[in-house]
């Protein structure tokens, strides 16, 4: 694999090291004042952040993504979806994308199946993803796909959070949680088979290491040997995680750990022509499948490969304040090797298409660290929690890119493989160094004003600069807030009503080599949230209204580009319900109504580009015991509604879909069977005004065989 020049390692962790002793250091002083001012109120264990920590069932009661602080989700004034492990493994999710599927606002397959990587909406907007409070993901096609393995749960935080995480967008972003080590012992070693050949291997173990549970640990591993629905594409994966964690005391606990994660794939986006696809194909040609593959099989590859590091840790200095730090480095390598046909694709009268061969091989380090600071205390009848919080993150991207027009035709139907004319190292030039620097201070308070008022007020400050060697380069400043409000009734009904912005740093360079200006937003959200007394059901339902300025969005002329948008807009619907009917019937529904329009910039006037108006989904799963032991099944249906592809030319149509699973459990085993796309339909996931379309995922058939020990 291409290995690049790095900035060294040492004057990154140099940097956030400087960061974050002066943030903890002014943070301590801080808390040692303001303890001596304020009325304490006692902080008691179960109060202290349960992050990683397993949810039993489908409803999750707190998450610490909305507020960066375990609060409940009925008392958070935002729109906040959890996805928990249950849920995940009763799904068969069998990655990120999968999992989000039945949550409200999302658009989890936006251009359908994709080797390359987790391309998802809300609300309209590219969610960033994070991964246990830090970002993960910067970029197009610069890191690998997050292992739904090794995560505990999925939060989905709608709307901005750029006041607690800097980085998100408009639309909001995806926290995913990990497995982290537990007190109790145990041992699970999976087997997956599947079609397209998929075998799977996964173990995940967890324990004390000695005798007074100081010392925890985690050990997860995943080796997977898999093709997909595209010809010539597989779907390779290895991984090893471990993880530690010390109690050093009650008051103080650190959790370390290391992630490595190489993956083979190739390009399963194949960018075939609008018309043989979405359109009739020309001269009684027949409708192309989706398992084409156009590329060549020696030359096509999608391979990554990522080292991190994680550490967490917590110190509770007395009854009101507690200290925390996440910090993060990564380092992963890229190898994209693909051929796809001439933009505006056609085809010829024998099927032929041109087609024209793109390579890059590029490399990001991406340093994070976030300290804060936590108090919780009384000022008269107004209870506070307050979050203070210091963070710094600094990504570098650079490699090489070769592109060659006119490499020779191939037959979409009955494609033969060899003839063409392949990319030399000649062809390749050097990608410029983008380096992205920022650094963060916000400031926010849970106010809970006697029995039923609850006030969320928040600020950030953002200095970001974003240098290319030998380009544009720019430095910025922003400052965005949040507040929101919500009622606590009684009853279990609590609306709420926020206003919130958003500020996004881009990573990368344009087709100019010029640096993305940065994304700004701003939202008004109005909802209300209702969890029944004495059960664990929860009913949301949001109205919303979002603007966002520099939008990145395809080039219309060149498919490995991106232009900004000057203004969009969004504003929808969202319903969501996770419900248990009975103690064996678990449901969820959900429903979203996303309108949108690009206000300023290309494409002014047309709908934001593969946002279907219309999404809808139920699922239910029943326990079986009383028929027989152990027998569970479940059942959904997901409807997608028609998208524009970017100047309201292009229209994708809708699609309802089915899955299905069945699971039987006895004693420490456990076999399911999960099936996605029950009716194998081939439907596109979007088609853009550009020229091509994007299969979504065709049908998908998992065995699983679980061994606790």
């Amino acid at each position: 694999m291409f290995l690049p020049k790095r900035t060294p390692v040492a004057e990154h962790v140099r940097r956030a090291l400087l960061t974050s002793f002066m943030a903890l250091g002014a943070i301590h002083v801080a808390g040692l004042q303001a303890a001596e001012m304020l009325d304490v109120i006692k902080v008691e264990d179960e109060q202290i952040s349960k992050e990683g920590q397993p949810v039993q069932g489908y409803v999750a009661k707190n998450t610490s993504s909305a507020t960066k602080s375990n609060t409940p989700i009925t008392e958070t004034p935002q729109a906040v979806s959890v996805i928990t492990r249950d849920q995940m493994e009763d799904q068969g999710a069998i990655g990120v994308r999968e999992a989000l599927r039945y949550t409200s606002g999302v658009g989890a397959e936006r251009y359908g199946f994709d080797s390359r990587g987790d391309a998802a909406s809300i609300r309209g907007g590219d969610p960033v993803f994070f991964l246990d409070g830090l970002q993960k993901t910067f970029g197009s096609y610069a890191s690998p796909r997050t292992d739904a393995y090794t995560l505990e749960s999925i939060d989905v935080i709608r709307g901005p959070a750029s006041v607690l995480y800097g980085q998100g967008p408009v639309g909001g972003v995806i926290n995913m949680v990990s497995k982290r080590p537990q007190d109790t012992s145990s041992n699970e070693l999976e087997l997956q088979v599947g079609n397209y050949g998929r075998q799977q291997i996964a173990l995940d173990s967890t324990g004390k290491l000695n005798e007074d549970g100081s010392l925890l640990y985690r050990l997860i591993m995943v080796g997977r040997d898999s093709d997909t629905q595209v010809d010539q594409v597989a779907d390779d994966h290895l991984l090893i995680k471990p993880s530690l964690t010390w109690r050093l005391s009650e008051d103080t606990d650190w959790t370390v750990s290391m992630l490595r994660q190489d993956d083979h794939s190739g390009t399963s986006s194949q960018f075939l022509p609008l018309y043989g696809t979405l359109y009739a194909a020309p001269y009684g040609l027949p409708e192309i499948t989706s398992n084409t593959f156009i590329s060549e099989p020696d030359f096509d590859k999608y391979d990554t490969e990522e080292t991190a590091v994680t550490s967490q840790f917590r110190h509770r200095l007395d009854e009101t304040w507690e200290l925390s730090q996440s910090l993060r480095y990564s380092e992963s390598d890229v190898t994209y090797q693909t051929i796809y046909p001439v933009f505006t694709p056609a085809l010829q009268p024998n099927g032929d298409i041109a087609r024209v061969a793109y390579a890059k091989n590029s490399y990001l380090d991406a340093l994070t660290v976030d300290n804060r600071a936590a108090a919780t205390f009384d000022t008269g009848r107004v209870s506070h929690n307050v979050l203070l919080g210091v963070d710094y993150q600094n990504a570098e991207s650079g490699g090489e890119t070769a592109y060659l027009s006119d490499i020779g035709d191939i037959n979409v139907y009955n494609p033969v493989y060899g003839n063409y004319t392949g990319i030399s190292r000649s062809d390749y030039s050097d990608i410029a160094v983008n380096t992205i620097e920022q650094t963060g201070v916000y400031l926010q308070d849970q106010m809970y004003l006697g029995d039923h008022w609850v006030v969320l007020a928040g600020g950030r400050y953002d200095h970001a600069s974003n240098r290319t060697e030998g380009g544009a380069s720019y430095t910025d400043e922003a400052f965005t807030k949040r507040i929101g409000t919500m009622y606590l009734m009684d009853s279990g009904v609590n609306p709420f009503i926020s206003y919130s912005e958003s500020f996004t740093p881009m990573t990368g360079v344009d087709a100019n080599g010029d640096s993305y200006k940065p994304l700004r937003g701003e939202q008004v959200e109005l909802g209300v949230k209702y969890q029944p007394v004495g059960s664990n059901d929860l009913y949301t339902a949001t109205l919303y209204n979002l603007y966002e300025k520099n939008r990145r969005m395809s080039d219309p002329n060149n498919p490995t580009n991106s232009i900004q948008a000057g203004k969009t807009r969004a504003r929808g619907l969202e319903l969501e319900a996770k419900t248990a009917i009975t103690p064996q019937w678990d449901l969820i529904a959900n429903y979203a109504y996303t309108d949108t329009e690009v206000l300023k910039g290309a494409n002014e006037g047309a709908h934001i580009a593969s946002v279907p108006e219309h999404n809808a989904s139920i699922w239910s799963q029943h326990d079986f015991s009383s028929i027989l032991e152990g027998l569970r099944a479940g059942a959904g249906v997901r409807y997608v509604g028609s998208s524009w592809g970017g100047q309201d030319r292009v229209k994708t149509p809708d699609v309802t879909l089915v899955d299905a699973m069945i699971a039987y459990t006895q004693d420490n085993w456990e076999a399911s069977l999960n099936i996605t796309n029950l009716e194998d339909k081939q439907y596109y996931a979007t088609c853009l005004a550009r020229g091509d379309c994007f299969f979504g995922a065709s049908r998908t058939v998992v065995g699983s065989f679980k061994y606790h020990f």
